[in-house]
């Protein structure tokens, strides 16, 4: 578990990727876990008072050697997160996109909770949740609508648990710094 300190530098806003170890589990047994598996990520901070949390899936991770990001990186399916109260950087994952925010990528409903930690240069993520969705299209585009809990047979229907560190990336952004290296 991440030790969160609130001295820590964590940026309120900020755009960097993210090698994550990602592991699915059954949604009423999160406690079975299957293998983990790597994928890049892209983690991004935003708001007035860097309330907004979104953390994007951006395809499978190679080499763990592998000292920077891929350059073409896109999101492809996201979760969002809700700042919570306190000292700590926590954030609440959403099972409702709020109305009129435009995430990148395929919005995936979430219940569950992401934590950061540490300074910008070695930021870590730790999160999990379970989510249950149902997939469509609205407008020419894909969609996925989040289901009642507990879930109706929907196959889709998992837990997860996600842990990830920052690496190097030539779309990083970092709210009133150059650079976190």
């Amino acid at each position: 578990m991440i030790e969160t300190d609130p001295r820590a530098m964590v940026p309120e806003g900020f755009a960097m990727a993210m090698r994550g170890s990602l592991a699915f589990a059954p949604y009423d047994a999160p406690h079975h876990s299957g293998p983990a598996t790597a994928e890049w990520l892209i983690l991004c901070r935003w708001g007035e008072e860097g309330e907004y949390l979104s953390i994007a899936r951006a395809g499978p991770a190679g080499d763990p050697g592998e000292a920077e990001a891929p350059i073409g990186l896109r999101p492809q399916a996201t979760f969002l997160g809700l700042r919570m109260a306190g000292e700590g950087h926590q954030f609440l994952l959403l099972r409702h996109c709020p109305p009129g925010l435009s995430l990148a990528g395929v919005f995936h409903p979430s219940d569950g909770i992401a934590r950061l930690a540490g300074p910008a240069g070695a930021l870590r993520l730790e999160a999990a949740g379970r989510y249950a969705h149902l997939r469509g299209r609205r407008g020419g585009e894909e969609v996925r609508a989040d289901v009642p809990d507990p879930p109706e047979g929907s196959p889709e229907a998992t837990a997860w648990n996600l842990q990830a560190t920052r690496i190097r990336w030539l779309g990083e952004f970092l709210a009133g710094q150059a650079s976190a290296d």
